[in-house]
């Protein structure tokens, strides 16, 4: 019997693998085991990862803007807790950019 993605049925590929191993099977071959195939365990893992670097650029960007809010003026360029907001939000933009361009 064929599972969704052409593979075996979750139940056989969760039985090949303990047949296969003596002790507990590598935890990555039990995830996507159980997921019915690996393919579908690094499409559904880079959704994740999409999903926490686009969650924590909203926090850092809603930080950001209530430091901003909360400071006057002459004060923004030389504050710290800024400055790492900003830093922040660059990173999660820049890493979700690449996992769009790794993951089409």
């Amino acid at each position: 019997m064929i599972g969704t993605a052409g593979t075996l049925p979750r139940s056989s590929l969760l039985e090949d693998l303990e047949r296969r191993h003596d002790d507990a099977p590598p935890r990555d071959a039990m995830r996507a085991a159980a997921l019915e195939g690996a393919e579908r365990y690094v499409a559904l893992a880079h959704a994740a990862a999409l999903r926490l670097h686009d969650r924590l650029a909203a926090e850092a960007r809603r930080g950001s803007a209530h430091r901003r809010r909360a400071l006057p003026a002459d004060r923004t360029v030389g504050d710290v807790w800024l400055s790492r907001l900003t830093g922040a939000l660059t990173h999660h933009r820049n890493a979700a950019s690449a996992l769009i361009r790794k993951g089409g």
